[in-house]
């Protein structure tokens, strides 16, 4: 065993479990993952009984794994699966361990199981561990940012004017949008400001926080 898989295995108890039918824990957590990412329902539900059926704690380990892969392995291709999932396990902790119980598991499996796939909620969460630690990128603080909820921003006199104008701006924007509470706002808070059609930018920080030309 190499220092790596002595380390991880030391830090991971769950290689140290073997399941009710004699199956390492962690292999059985990784078939579970794996068959949900493939849309193998079947494999994936009888995967998610083994540690359902194994103890108390291995349960806690299916609905941890469960609420990641809602996050990590479908993602936008159903954005609601993790508040879903979550529903899901708050539903089980009203039942005894019992056939009623397991059904909350199989349901999330099941929902999980078959939407459609999306990894760069995952991918998106690695490239920015990733680039942080090679020092390539770190967060820039914008200059819109530095407004009268900042300790800089009050020492600069940014006030209601400033957050109306700059901070309170979102993209991308729903559409039709009621701006009646908004408007009042802004021609309490904004001198000279007008209605006029809806102008956002892209949402990329810009030298100063100014929005581009024509936006």
């Amino acid at each position: 065993m190499s220092e790596a898989e002595a380390a991880h295995h030391s830090v991971d108890e769950w290689t140290r479990v073997i399941t009710t039918n004699g199956f390492p824990a962690d292999e059985v957590r990784s078939m579970l993952q794996k068959s949900i990412r493939r849309g193998w329902l079947e494999q994936a539900v009888l995967a998610a009984y083994e540690l359902y059926a194994t103890s108390v704690e291995a349960e806690e380990l299916l609905w941890a794994r469960l609420s990641i892969i809602a996050a990590e392995d479908v993602g936008f291709g159903l954005k609601e699966a993790p508040a879903i999932v979550e529903a899901l396990n708050a539903q089980r902790s009203h039942f005894p361990r019992s056939g009623d119980r397991w059904l909350f598991a199989a349901h999330a499996v099941r929902l999980l199981a078959t939407a459609e796939k999306d990894r760069t909620s995952g991918e998106l969460g690695q490239w920015a561990m990733e680039v942080v630690a090679s020092g390539e990128r770190v967060v820039e603080i914008d200059d819109l940012a530095v407004d009268m909820h900042t300790k800089r921003g009050v020492a600069m006199g940014r006030d209601e004017a400033h957050f109306y104008a700059k901070g309170a701006l979102v993209n991308p924007e729903l559409q039709p949008r009621d701006s009646t509470w908004g408007d009042y706002l802004r021609r309490k808070y904004v001198p000279g400001w007008e209605p006029g059609p809806t102008s956002v930018d892209d949402g990329r920080p810009t030298k100063g926080g100014v929005p581009p030309p024509g936006k």
